[in-house]
């Protein structure tokens, strides 16, 4: 109960906030493309505390990293409640990723730790299915606290699942404490942080200060270079890196590290454009674009459960994550079409048929990535690949909302000069709609009508940009070796990284 209380609050904050969006955007004076800042920086931080959480464990323990977490993240939850610009909750948001980065691979640790062996197994599926909550009740939820409270409930939610997960954590026996801890490459973990963080910083201020035209843009551009380079080479050239690259030398691993970054960019870009469509453009309440967006969790979690029975039966795994991929551009394809006129049922069946291919993605995913780890590895091979997938949904989230923001203006451009008083066909559809030609009626057409199509046209673009990296993901799982018959090497459990 612990655990699974800190843990699905937890992910439940990675899906809840979306749906509040719009009315933070509103409500915090930002564009569409300042507010997905409340999304990226929380990953950013999840992304740099990642790979401490196990030097941090062996340090001062399982039970004291759960509370410090726990605590942390309650009262940031709160911060981020009460603030009244975007810098205070972005502020508060990248403080909340710092405190929640290490509360679910240390509350899958504690689950290992607090069962026998051969009951292991279902101890993980019950954190899985607590796990998968997040994205079939967090939008919801969202949906429903922002429509009958207001946006800042998405955060002050926590705050009492958090307080009854800190009690309850008090009993939970400690484990995990070393008398002779690893060393912290804090000048590796400085260098991974400021050019991670400058990356996000490019990504994010780069359209608006029209990239490389502004002295911001190549100074952040300049410190990610450097800031990653030496990262690299400080993680190559020492014993106990901040994160052991050398283990990219596995194809598997790496090429599975990849696949699950692009994965990322399809699963978190995907979550950040439908709920701004469904209620900037198709004019649904919060709680209503929830509704219609839950299936996709829905379909994930079914699909997850078929994916680990197929493996357990001894289907290959790349074949599952193939039909996974088959199913997820589909689905994605079908938004392409989108138009202003769709009804709910064509937001709800893409959703649910893009989630089916999320769920049998994942878990074979990381089966694949790990095949040819030797066991001593898997722990930190399983902390590269939670990291790319991490980073490649926060810096998707950057790329996607970039290119909305730039194919909506180019749509616009292209789409105003048919507001001419000289088009005829212009002429007859302000007959038809009982308007007369005056600077009110022009101001209307271009504000609300060509941009609301504009809009839509740049959204368009971006859910292309998610099916192309699925597309992307054929030819990285063809490349990836065959599983070893020895069944010593057999990869661990799936559910240990979801």
């Amino acid at each position: 109960m612990a655990v699974m209380l800190a843990v699905v609050m937890q992910v439940l904050d990675l899906t809840i906030v979306n749906v509040a969006l719009t009315y933070m955007r509103g409500s915090l004076q930002a564009n569409s493309d300042q507010i997905t800042w409340v999304l990226t920086s929380y990953m950013v931080a999840n992304v740099i505390i990642l790979p401490l959480t196990g030097l941090l464990v062996e340090r001062y323990g399982q039970r004291n990293i759960m509370l410090w977490s726990v605590a942390g993240f309650v009262i940031s939850s709160a911060l981020c409640g009460q603030s009244h610009s975007l810098v205070e909750v972005v502020l508060w948001r990248f403080l909340q990723g710092i405190f929640g980065a290490s509360l679910a691979p240390v509350g899958q640790t504690i689950m290992l730790g607090a069962y026998p062996s051969n009951k292991r197994g279902q101890a993980m599926a019950i954190l899985g299915m607590g796990i998968m909550l997040g994205p079939i009740l967090g939008p919801t939820l969202g949906g429903y606290l922002t429509d009958t409270l207001s946006w800042r409930w998405v955060f002050y939610v926590n705050i009492p699942f958090g307080i009854l997960a800190f009690l309850l954590m008090q009993t939970v026996p400690d484990g995990g404490k070393s008398d002779n801890p690893r060393p912290v490459d804090w000048i590796g973990f400085l260098s991974m942080a400021l050019g991670l963080g400058s990356l996000q910083g490019v990504l994010s201020l780069g359209d608006q200060d029209d990239w490389f035209s502004s002295h911001t843009i190549i100074i952040l551009t300049l410190c990610t270079i450097l800031g990653m380079l030496f990262f690299v080479w400080r993680s190559l050239s020492i014993k106990h890196p901040v994160v052991n690259l050398r283990l990219l030398k596995d194809r598997n691993l790496s090429i599975g590290s990849m696949g699950i970054g692009i994965f990322g960019l399809a699963l978190f870009g995907t979550m950040v454009i439908l709920p701004i469509m469904l209620e900037s453009l198709m004019h649904y309440e919060a709680f209503t674009a929830g509704l219609v967006m839950a299936p996709q969790g829905v379909g994930a979690m079914m699909a997850m459960m078929l994916a680990g029975r197929l493996l357990g039966r001894g289907v290959h795994p790349r074949n599952i994550v193939l039909v996974g991929i088959v199913f997820g551009a589909f689905g994605t394809y079908l938004t392409t079409l989108y138009n202003l006129d769709i009804n709910m049922a064509w937001v709800i069946w893409p959703s649910f048929i893009r989630g089916i291919g999320f769920g049998l993605v994942t878990i074979p995913l990381f089966t694949l990535a790990f095949m040819t780890l030797k066991k001593s590895q898997q722990a930190e091979g399983s902390g590269i690949f939670n990291l790319m997938r991490t980073l490649g949904g926060s810096i998707g989230i950057a790329i996607v909302s970039t290119v909305t923001t730039q194919e909506t203006q180019v749509a616009w451009n292209q789409m105003s000069h048919f507001i001419n008083p000289f088009n005829p066909a212009l002429r007859h559809y302000l007959s038809a709609a009982g308007m007369t030609q005056s600077p009110t009626t022009w101001q209307i057409l271009g504000n609300v009508v060509v941009y609301n199509h504009a809009d839509m046209r740049g959204m368009l673009d971006a859910f292309a940009l998610v099916l192309y990296g699925f597309l992307v993901m054929v030819p990285l799982i063809l490349f990836l070796k065959e599983p070893p018959t020895d069944p010593a090497n057999a990869a661990p459990t799936a559910h240990v990284s979801e």
